[in-house]
């Protein structure tokens, strides 16, 4: 008999990323014989594809190494303190427990940890204590996966965990209020699958304009920069069967991306993105405009929880950096470029001469009318700016709190930059008790249906604001947690 032949199994798992690769390797060494691992990717890793991989825990053994005091309850109260009281307190007092474990098995497992973490951050609202933890690549989440694989292709060549690679969870079956099974779509065919327990783990809908728009329909058109596979099916699926959706009302953005397909409505970390999150790492040589021409906030604001909301305080979530050829070539200069992967003058000026996301001209009240602003308010806006570097003004606030610390923009050409708020990761999804029961609109568990990693929502463990290392981190912590429980549970 083949795999596809076989329909029953002890535990089903949909999504095989973050949280699902860990769920299946510890539900396996806890003894389950049978577990079935849908991905409807022809390849597994989800997130872990896309990821920075930043990591948060208190108490962890690298904190102990480097002498830092720090423990699950202080971690959990920063949380707390950072998105002020709006996570869900349950949730993030487990994902802060587990988090010291999770990130010592890593470690145990050989990930290459920097060696100047664990730090404080700053992309983010910071903690207090250096508690975030990184590789020492860029793609810290490709690095875990490699971790992974070696331990889940053990399992998948033992039998005991079978891939179906390739499946569209269509539907979660349920009977009397329990589940019993999933429904699939693989090979242009529909399949069921059964099992007395059935764990989601299919990622948050951050790549799904349409769903996006239905949880959150006075937010602008979203802009995304996750996975293509986040489409929040699971989401949808336990909807169905009665599941809660909440906390979709909590979304937050990230700024820097750029739509460098023209209506794409898709920005890249890796391939373009602006350092406009926080003054913290660089120096700011430039001035923002929203829609209507004006400026909105202080460039020079380090906080991003600050800059975030003040983003989406304006028209369509975005805004135009303008700067002039002396903010282009100093910040070059320095090694200090607007755009990360931009990094010579030559690469800003080729990207200005296709006259889409960014432009360029010999006047400031051209480049507006490039842009489609007022230009008025555009000259005005840098005759402003540029007030404070007269003798009279030196050193003198401006109207949004900012200095003269840099110089004035009046070296020909200019230039603007458009930049869109966008989502790497969503805030909404399933509600679930302290032991990741999936719970209905009523608030009671589903009998048998589970869920870890972002289908809970970004804003279970971070709440409205972003919280550093408090979405991988959980996402494998759940996974394993609900392996390891489940395991024990489970007579094969």
């Amino acid at each position: 008999m083949t795999n596809d032949q076989i329909t029953s199994f002890d535990l089903i798992i949909v999504g095989a990323g973050t949280a699902g690769i860990p769920c299946a390797i510890e539900a396996a060494k806890a003894g389950v014989k049978r577990i079935l691992v849908i991905e409807k990717s022809t390849v597994i890793g989800g997130t872990l594809h896309w990821t920075v991989g930043h990591l948060s825990g208190g108490g962890t053994n690298r904190q102990k190494a480097h002498g830092i005091k720090d423990s699950p309850e202080k971690h959990c109260a920063e949380v707390m303190r950072i998105s002020e009281h709006s996570a869900d307190a349950v949730i993030t007092k487990l994902a802060t427990e587990e988090a010291p474990k999770t990130l010592n098995w890593l470690e145990s497992l050989g990930f290459p940890f920097d060696k100047d973490c664990p730090k404080i951050i700053f992309g983010h609202v910071p903690y207090t204590t250096a508690r975030t933890h990184y590789a020492n690549v860029a793609r810290g989440g490709v690095v875990m996966l490699s971790l992974l694989l070696p331990l889940w292709e053990e399992w998948v060549k033992k039998g005991v965990i079978t891939p179906l690679l390739g499946a569209s969870l269509k539907d979660v079956l349920c009977e009397n209020g329990a589940v019993k099974g999933v429904r699939v779509q693989s090979r242009g065919e529909a399949h069921e699958y059964y099992a007395p327990a059935i764990v989601l783990t299919t990622g948050g809908y951050a790549a799904n304009p349409k769903f996006f728009a239905e949880t959150l329909p006075e937010a602008p058109p979203l802009f995304s920069t996750a996975n293509h596979t986040s489409l929040g099916e699971g989401i949808q699926a336990a909807m169905r069967i009665g599941a809660k959706f909440h906390h979709a009302e909590k979304h937050n953005v990230s700024l820097g991306g750029i739509e460098t397909v023209p209506n794409s409505q898709r920005v890249d970390y890796w391939d373009a993105w602006a350092s406009v999150f926080s003054s913290a790492y660089r120096k700011t040589r430039e001035i923002y405009v929203n829609d209507d021409g004006n400026r909105f906030m202080n460039e020079d604001e380090p906080s991003a929880d600050i800059r975030e909301r003040a983003v989406m305080k304006q028209a369509n979530w975005r805004f135009w950096v303008i700067f002039d050829e002396h903010a282009l070539r100093t910040s070059c200069e320095e090694n200090e470029p607007l755009v990360r992967q931009w990094i010579t003058p030559e690469m800003v000026r080729s990207h200005a001469a296709r006259g889409t996301y960014c432009r360029t001209a010999s006047s400031v009240g051209e480049l507006a009318e490039k842009c489609g602003l007022a230009w008025q308010n555009v000259e005005n806006a840098v005759t402003l700016f540029n007030a404070q570097f007269q003798d009279t003004f030196a050193n003198q606030e401006d109207e949004f709190g900012r200095a003269a610390f840099h110089a004035p923009l009046q070296e020909a050409p200019f230039y603007a930059l458009r930049i869109n708020a966008s989502s790497l990761i969503s805030f909404g999804g399933l509600a679930v008790n302290g032991d990741l029961q999936v719970l209905n609109t009523e608030g009671s568990p589903i009998q048998g249906l589970y869920a870890a990693g972002e289908i809970l929502g970004a804003a279970a463990t971070s709440g409205h604001a972003f919280c550093g290392g408090m979405l991988i981190t959980p996402a494998l912590s759940f996974g394993r947690l609900l392996g390891q429980r489940l395991g024990s549970r489970i007579k094969s």
